[in-house]
């Protein structure tokens, strides 16, 4: 219960999607409004309602706040479980009321957390937001400087970035000699990361959300893992064979349009080969 009025904290339903949409969309914009939302949860492997909290008054939702799952990988040996809170949003007329403080800890009571025992809760914000909110309304403690390294691997806004740089490159000539005539619709189904699609032509790149799973020419599934380390090896041919073989990591399409992927395999590690934190 608030300081200044009555409301309940709880998981999710169904039928509080469309409300906490526009809460989160009043709140951070653009970015993560309408089908991003649903991009970043609702089609996230990852995502379970019971780990999403809204805050309830009179039948109307006035907050809300999102975590996901996660494994984070401490040594080459050792892994944790762990889960991520993010996009905590309160309607502007009813903050002050401790909605938010209900919201970060109403994950304690999870039964989801109990049942799958992380080790860990993370959150990533601003200085001045973590001293005057998370840390003392959530009870997160501030990790010191310089002790704890995050990578993302498959990061939406990069990937973005990525894209825009390619493109920049193909609008200047660069890569006149290796493009040929030809357009490949890739779609990434990696464990644990919501569905990416990269679009290709001689022409240019473009990266989408991928709402639906209908219509790409050669699709990759596999292990969040197993795809970092083809990512990011020397010889990456090598450790996408050795991915293939050990069925880690999975590329599925007709025959003509595969071998226009390892044709053009080179373009997508132009995309990602940066490294991305």
């Amino acid at each position: 219960m608030g300081e200044k009025f009555s409301y309940v904290c709880r998981s999710l339903r169904s039928e509080d999607e469309a409300e906490v949409k526009q809460i989160v969309k009043n709140a951070f914009g653009g970015f993560l409004a309408g089908e991003f939302w649903d991009w970043k949860y609702k089609l996230n492997p990852g995502f379970d309602p019971s780990l999403v909290m809204v805050a309830e008054k009179d039948g109307k939702i006035i907050g809300c706040n999102h975590w996901l799952l996660r494994s984070l990988k401490l040594s080459p040996s050792i892994e944790a479980k762990a889960v991520l809170g993010a996009d905590v949003a309160v309607l502007p007329s009813y903050r002050g009321g401790g909605v938010g403080t209900c919201l970060l800890r109403s994950l304690r009571s999870s039964r989801t957390l109990e049942r799958e025992k992380p080790a860990v809760a993370y959150i990533f914000a601003n200085q001045s937001l973590a001293a005057r909110f998370h840390s003392p309304a959530g009870g997160y403690v501030p990790a010191p400087d310089r002790t704890v390294s995050y990578y993302k691997i498959l990061n939406w806004k990069k990937l973005a970035d990525g894209v825009k740089v390619l493109n920049d490159k193909i609008a200047m000539g660069k890569f006149v000699s290796k493009l040929s005539k030809f357009e490949l619709t890739v779609l990434f189904k990696i464990s644990k990361t919501p569905p990416l699609c990269l679009t290709m032509s001689e022409k240019s790149v473009t990266v989408e959300k991928c709402m639906k799973n209908s219509g790409p020419d050669v699709t990759i599934v596999g292990d969040l893992a197993a795809f970092h380390r083809v990512r990011t090896a020397k010889k990456r041919q090598r450790a996408m064979f050795r991915a293939l073989l050990t069925f880690k990591l999975r590329i599925k399409g007709k025959p003509k349009k595969l071998l226009v992927f390892y044709r053009h395999l080179w373009l997508m590690q132009e995309i990602l080969s940066q490294k991305i934190t």
